[in-house]
């Protein structure tokens, strides 16, 4: 039986990031199809061993003895160290795989091949949508752990092409695999309906959704521009809601929403959603509509299909990957976006159509599919 040790810090369920979901999708998937070829350990820095994780999948392992808790020095002093070249190798026991969730690998003490997950390349073709030091962090680090992986994991064919075509990785050594939606958290009795919208975030009426963290590459000027150019009648009918965390670079965005607010037009930003309220978000949204510039995979795209929500998208070869025939699809300018918006909600036969196929895409994709893709390159290389 072969073995795999998992880097774990981005596993701690209280913190439900993309990175977390995508490292818990595929640790769930490799425990059940790996059973009796692949053995799953886990590792991760906890300084003095002050917080332990918690997750069901390191639960379990702790009572099988397949973790092991590195408690030499804080996981941020560390992560400074590996910037600066001079971090020392850290003493995870043998295995025959590693396996690095979050762009960069560590230096071990002992050999194991070291497999790496890479999101996106965003901080490498687009640097001025990237929070400057996550950018100067990743460009370093990223970019030298692209090159001592064994095993590179893409989580699209378009990351995949960008990996060989701009960071000049070798095809061979690259596994795309997807990512699926956690069925589980869009469950229709998980919704909580208009009142939790009205009371938790001030939400009263119908809304055009947009979700994750408003930054610079989401490209919310475009939506935000979009949704004023729709008819007035139909902004009477619908408000406009980006919910999210606001993120770095956005004084422009935080500039126009105020200035069509003052205006008159009903535009939202509840801040940070609750990871128990997605659902509930999705499902009471009358529409979903995401022009971002850039993504690596899309899965807000990919939730509110899986949720039945008719979506107009940009026209971008990733986000076509993912939504297929599901979408309306638009070109990346506020007219056209507004243009596609407006023939959605004016169009209830299109709205069934959507709300039919969306679901039907989603359920393409599968962490059964995923995790077995995983355990035979695993075995294989």
């Amino acid at each position: 039986m072969k073995t795999l040790a998992i880097e774990s810090s981005v596993l701690e369920q209280d913190r439900p990031t993309g990175v977390n979901y995508f490292t818990n999708g595929i640790v769930g998937a490799l425990e059940q199809v790996g059973m009796g070829q692949l053995e799953l350990r886990y590792f991760w820095l906890n300084f003095l061993g002050r917080k332990p994780i918690r997750n069901v999948h390191i639960e379990k392992a702790n009572r099988e003895n397949r973790t092991q808790m590195l408690r030499l020095i804080p996981q941020r002093v560390y992560a400074k160290l590996v910037y600066a070249g001079i971090a020392p190798p850290l003493p995870v026991r043998k295995s025959d795989w590693q396996l690095y969730p979050n762009f960069y690998i560590w230096p071990t003490l002992r050999h194991s091949k070291k497999a790496v997950i890479i999101h996106d390349i965003c901080f490498m073709k687009y640097p001025e949508y990237v929070e400057d030091k996550n950018r100067a962090f990743l460009d370093r680090v990223a970019t030298h752990s692209m090159k001592r992986a064994d095993m590179i994991i893409s989580n699209s064919q378009f990351t995949t092409s960008e990996l060989v075509a701009h960071a000049g990785v070798p095809r061979e050594k690259i596994v795309t695999i997807d990512i699926p939606v956690d069925t589980a958290s869009f469950l229709p009795e998980l919704d909580r309906g208009p009142r939790r919208l009205a009371e938790r975030y001030h939400i009263t009426k119908p809304y055009i959704l947009s979700l994750g963290t408003l930054e610079p590459r989401k490209n919310l000027t475009t939506l935000v521009e979009a949704y004023c150019r729709l008819p007035l009648e139909i902004r009477k009918q619908y408000s406009l809601v980006l919910a999210g965390k606001w993120g770095w670079k956005t004084e422009a965005l935080r500039t126009l929403i105020e200035q069509k607010q003052s205006e008159g037009y009903d535009i939202i930003t509840p801040g940070h959603i609750d990871h128990e309220d997605k659902c509930t978000f999705y499902r009471n949204a009358s529409f979903f509509c995401l022009t971002t510039h850039y993504e690596g995979f899309g899965m807000p795209l990919l939730e509110a299909l899986h949720c039945g929500v008719p979506t107009v998208a940009v026209d971008i070869p990733v986000l076509r990957e993912v939504g297929g025939k599901a979408c309306l699809w638009a070109e990346k300018s506020p007219e056209d976006v507004s243009a596609k918006l407006h023939q959605l909600i004016t169009s209830p036969e299109l709205q069934t159509h959507y709300r039919i196929r969306g679901p039907e895409q989603s359920s393409q994709f599968s962490w059964e599919k995923t995790g077995h893709k995983l355990l035979e390159e695993f075995l294989r290389r």
